[in-house]
């Protein structure tokens, strides 16, 4: 590995370096951007996943209906149905929202394309816990919200910090197909402004494949940095302290 990575650096004209050097604070902010729209769908599935997951794990007449709904929604690729959600509503979402209608539909294709993850987890964490526990709750008359936080949440924080580390680390694939989709539907663009995933689509799209290896290694570091800083201690937390026994 160190000597494929010297032999690529060595091998690099200084021209390249000079443009890739001064192209990497866009590529940074660009990331930025991208890091609030993962969070923003990752928030939304997390409402989502609490308040559905919770009302079906304990209605077995719903979840019954809804729970194979739900799976084969999620076993259809979004890409393949998006366009014709995309056609049938632009109209009225650029005419309310304007430019901002872009980053909907980008940060609606990244929500459906991954609440699943933390939603079945969640969902499969109230599944297993000990039925004395439930009951217990209903015992107390505990009112939703207090039950939630107090008991549920807590109690499932291991199948939610999975559920939620899938759903982020999915949500880069629905960024990178959404953030610059050409011709979505009849002639017109979905595009962003901002977006290291833009970037990368630009430039693969382009064949400059300089910038698009320079903007994936810098993509690669922090993805890593944030997934060894933050998901694994979060994980760790979660299976020491938060666990029924």
């Amino acid at each position: 590995i160190v000597y494929g990575v010297a032999r690529v650096v060595l091998s690099t004209s200084r021209g390249t370096w000079e443009y890739l050097l001064s192209y990497t604070p866009a590529i940074l902010e660009g990331l930025a951007y991208d890091y609030l729209r993962v969070f923003v769908i990752a928030a939304v599935s997390f409402a989502f996943a609490l308040l559905v997951g919770y009302a079906l794990a304990f209605h077995r007449r719903a979840e019954g209906v809804a729970m194979p709904v739900l799976q084969a929604y999620s076993a259809f690729p979004p890409p393949a149905y998006f366009p014709l959600l995309f056609a049938a509503t632009y109209a009225a979402t650029y005419r309310v929202l304007g430019g901002f209608g872009n980053e909907v539909y980008v940060m609606f294709l990244g929500f459906v394309s991954t609440f699943y993850y933390v939603f079945y987890s969640y969902w499969m964490g109230l599944k297993a816990m000990p039925v004395e526990v439930v009951e217990l709750v209903r015992n107390l008359r505990m009112g939703f919200f207090k039950a939630l936080f107090r008991v549920y949440v807590p109690s499932t924080l291991p199948y939610i910090v999975t559920g939620l580390t899938s759903t982020i680390d999915s949500a880069w694939g629905g960024l990178m197909i959404g953030e610059y989709w050409p011709s979505i539907y009849g002639g017109r663009d979905l595009e962003v402004t901002h977006g290291i995933l833009k970037i990368l689509d630009v430039a693969t799209a382009q064949g400059n494949m300089a910038l698009a290896s320079w903007a994936s290694f810098l993509f690669a570091i922090f993805v890593v940095a944030f997934a060894m800083g933050f998901t694994r201690h979060l994980m760790d937390v979660s299976r020491r302290k938060y666990v029924i026994e």
